[in-house]
């Protein structure tokens, strides 16, 4: 990781594990709905998502061979595949 990145980290708000997200529409609002899985390396605590994502239809699944903050660490390639969604 990049030390002018390292610089910036600071701890996830707690708060974002116990708040409930209350959702007036089904996810994506009816549109195409694309998951980006950071695979390199493979980020534990987000399986529980993959897994529902995966479990659900009408997602599409792309993966890119870079960590969890890959808009830092791949972001050329990362904007070619959000550019690509559509």
């Amino acid at each position: 990781m990049p030390p002018w990145v390292r610089r910036r980290l600071t701890p996830h708000p707690a708060g974002t594990y116990d708040s409930p997200l209350v959702l007036r529409h089904p996810v994506g609002n009816g549109l195409p709905r694309t998951y980006i899985a950071c695979t390199d390396p493979w980020y534990g605590p987000l399986e529980w998502a993959r897994d529902w994502v995966r479990a659900q239809p009408g997602w599409n699944w792309q993966e890119i061979a870079t960590g969890h903050d890959a808009m830092v660490t791949a972001p050329g390639e990362l904007a070619r595949m959000l550019a690509a969604i559509g």
